[in-house]
């Protein structure tokens, strides 16, 4: 361990025997928990948070916290005791039910898989029409490769019994797809891995900060690895100095701290906006069926911008999906259309077109496919990520991954039917947003940022929040080429923007393309 900023308390690296020793125990480098008898708050007219919260040091846990993060460490450990999953015995439901990381099943059922592709990308033939994707060599459509990739089945937060209030930033997520998810399959969700960072400051906090950073793995029935994962967060969590202040029935709006991203301006969508977001579809390019060879990429290169929205319903995270449930699709056919855009009607006070019935912009879910009874109970405490993001047009945060499966389509237009989406990376929320709004946070270590390899967006950040009403215009650019391990490869940056500019996702992406004969 380094610097005492930063403490990595990582899957292994505390033996539970350590765990024990707490009572009376003096904190020090190489003791990363203890019982905490914090020292008293330092007195300063300017920390009103002061009065009300604790101070709270790194690796130094109170006795609320204490046996809550024992526990938590200890099923982190139980992973890496774990070792890999025995894959044969996991798809044949032979493991225990304990068996630390293991996750829901998912059925990959035509209607789901159709339903997923509808929403985010409507136009892909390999993702719609089965002979289509049969004569690029595909058994069946190809679902998005997010599908089963539930963000909140990995990121498990830390203990909520363990916190009155709660921060999230820096969520930070990879997603490498090795196999192609088809109807009919059947997917099995495994954590491989959990590593925990406390980023309090050594001269102590009324916020806890921890980085959370999660490894795992989705197979498929035959055992096959499609999906590899890792998703990061931040949360900073505070206690009350006096219990007694805490809300007697909290709700989530008690304990949830945010940045006020709501104070980003409302876009009323003028004649000419829409003459801009006309034009943007016109010029979208699909490569389709027209191999892109690996030759023919040249760094610095710029795909056709894709847009989508204005979106009126974020994407609400309902498990198991990994694509979440509910949202709003795009018009783009029906504007294009002029006898389809004369059925259209226009708000009068945000100028956007909407069907005249809800139905028809925000697509109704299939039924829950057969078998599956929905996740664990949740912990008390625990935020319900879907109090977050309400299906509704009252303007509401946009979901992480509805700005990543919009990324998506962007990709899959450049690379065409012959191209091969490796990796997507993504991440929203970077602290310099939450700084510039007044609520400074520490840097994951682990996070990866992508901005700047872009020349032209250099000492830009992701310095938003996506928004209902917001549009999703994905750019992107080639920044790197190389044959790794027998595949040839391109590295591109994307982010996404608002009409005014306003960057509200960032993220990386590699894709496999073929060789030129």
């Amino acid at each position: 361990m380094k610097a005492l900023h930063h403490r990595v308390l990582a899957v292994g690296a505390i033996a539970a025997g350590a765990l024990l020793a707490w009572p009376g125990a003096v904190w020090s480098q190489a003791t990363a928990l203890t019982a905490a008898t914090a020292p008293a708050a330092p007195a300063s007219a300017a920390a009103v948070l002061e009065a009300r919260f604790l101070r709270l040091y790194p690796g130094i846990y109170t006795p609320r916290e204490q046996a809550l993060v024992r526990q938590y460490l200890a099923d982190n450990a139980a992973l890496q005791a774990r070792g890999p999953i025995d894959v044969q015995r996991l798809v044949r439901g032979e493991l225990p039910k304990a068996t630390p990381g293991l996750g829901p099943v998912i059925r990959a059922t035509d209607d789901w898989v159709r339903y997923f592709n509808t929403r985010s990308d409507p136009e892909n033939p390999l993702r719609h029409d089965r002979a289509h994707a049969q004569r690029a060599g595909w058994p069946d459509i190809l679902a998005m490769p997010s599908f089963a990739a539930h963000d909140d089945t990995f990121m498990v937060p830390y203990p909520p019994g363990a916190r009155d209030t709660l921060l999230v930033s820096d969520l930070n997520h990879s997603l490498t797809a090795l196999k192609p998810i088809i109807p009919g399959d059947t997917l099995y969700l495994v954590a491989d891995a959990r590593e925990l960072i406390d980023l309090t400051p050594p001269e102590g906090s009324v916020y806890r900060t921890l980085a959370i950073n999660t490894h795992g793995s989705i197979y498929n029935q035959r055992g096959e690895k499609v999906n590899e994962v890792v998703f990061r967060v931040t949360e900073s969590i505070k206690l009350y100095r006096n219990p007694a202040d805490a809300p007697k029935n909290p709700g989530f709006f008690d304990m949830w701290e945010a940045p006020d991203w709501l104070s980003r301006p409302t876009r009323v969508y003028t004649d000419a906006d829409w003459v801009r977001i006309r034009g943007i579809w016109q010029r979208e390019e699909r490569r389709a069926e027209l191999p892109r060879y690996w030759q023919d990429v040249v760094l610095g290169e710029r795909p056709r911008e894709t847009l989508d929205g204005p979106i009126l319903a974020s994407v609400s995270p309902v498990p198991p999906w990994g694509q979440g449930s509910g949202g709003s699709r795009t018009l783009k056919q029906e504007l294009l259309d002029p006898v389809r855009a004369a059925s259209l009607v226009r708000g009068q006070k945000d100028g956007i077109w909407r069907t005249r019935e809800r139905s028809g912009y925000v697509p109704a879910t299939p039924p829950q496919p057969a078998g599956y009874a929905g996740g664990p109970p949740p912990e008390a405490g625990a935020i319900t990520t879907t109090d977050i993001h309400q299906d509704g047009e009252k303007r509401s945060p946009l979901v992480n991954y509805m700005g990543r499966d919009l990324a998506l389509r962007h990709l899959g237009n450049w690379m065409g039917d012959a191209g091969w989406l490796r990796n997507i990376r993504w991440s929203i929320m970077d602290p310099r947003g939450h700084a510039a709004l007044g609520k400074p946070v520490p840097t994951n270590p682990r996070a990866e940022r992508f901005l700047h390899r872009v020349p032209e967006l250099t000492g830009r950040y992701v310095s938003a929040h996506g928004l209902t009403q917001d549009v999703a215009l994905v750019k992107s650019q080639v920044v790197a080429k190389a044959v790794r391990d027998g595949r040839f490869e391109v590295d591109l940056v994307w982010w996404i923007e608002t009409l005014d500019g306003d960057i509200w996702q960032e993220g990386g992406a590699t894709i496999e393309l073929p060789s030129r004969p």
